[in-house]
């Protein structure tokens, strides 16, 4: 039923452009090991249809292999459909060996729906410089997850990385990048407090180069591991609109 919804919303967006991806947790390995996470969206402008699907290692947050494909300018309806099945069929091989399976989504411990941001990530009205080109960050983001009789506190950070001519400006000046810091802190014994570092990025990488704010969206646990889908808010076109994309953080989870 899932993958029919996916398939459907794919064919709407053949006919509307939209700048908020549509994440589908594909599934984990029956240990949690390896997990898999997709994409499918419309590209603002063109109206260009697109499933992009990523294969993580869970232990390591390392992306094993990437699947990828977009479909002709103004793309015909159902198109959507075609772009979808190409990459899950391309995708096939690897999800089979690695024993990656939708019979396998993991126990869902946390879930939110990302809200609409209108991008000003270097307006001073928002985020005054308190150094000349580096605007303040805004306050990190903490999520208190309970699961077991446990309390998981995931805090997430913005890491500023400049100003950049390639993204849309706010104002008159270039718009500006940000990584992405994540950690969890929890008490595997009474009395102690363990934090872990998820993600800490030393620099923006090109898929998420005009990123200017991140949220977490949800948390999934299987056996050892869990993964944590993040929300991506990048700004795009002339007029700094908003693009909201999603991207697979993974690690053992901090009671294992």
């Amino acid at each position: 039923m899932k993958r029919l919804l996916t398939l459907l919303l794919c064919a709407a967006l053949g006919h509307a452009a939209a700048d908020r991806a549509d994440p589908e947790f594909v599934g984990f390995s029956p240990d949690g090991r390896y997990a898999a996470l997709a994409q499918s969206g419309a590209q603002e402008g063109s109206g260009s249809v697109y499933t992009e699907l990523w294969v993580v290692d869970s232990a390591k947050n390392s992306l094993l292999e990437r699947f990828y494909s977009q479909s002709d300018e103004n793309p015909s309806a159902g198109q959507g459909n075609v772009i979808n099945r190409q990459v899950f069929n391309k995708a096939a091989p690897a999800l089979k060996r690695l024993g990656i399976s939708d019979t396998r989504p993991g126990t869902v411990v946390w879930k939110r729906t990302p809200q609409d941001l209108r991008a000003r990530p270097s307006s001073p009205d928002v985020f005054p410089a308190s150094v000349p080109g580096r605007p303040n960050m805004p306050a990190a983001q903490t999520y208190p997850v309970e699961f077991g009789g446990k309390l998981w506190l995931f805090r997430l950070a913005q890491l500023p990385f400049g100003p950049s001519k390639e993204c849309p400006p706010s104002g008159k000046s270039p718009g500006f990048s940000r990584g992405l810091m994540l950690s969890v802190t929890s008490s595997p014994k009474p009395g102690t407090e363990v934090t872990t570092t998820l993600q800490e990025d030393s620099r923006v990488p090109a898929s998420r180069r005009c990123t200017f704010h991140y949220e977490l969206a949800e948390v999934r646990v299987q056996g050892d591991f869990m993964a944590l889908t993040v929300a991506v808010y990048s700004t795009s076109g002339f007029e700094a609109n908003t693009d909201i994309r999603y991207m697979l953080v993974t690690a053992r989870r901090p009671d294992r």
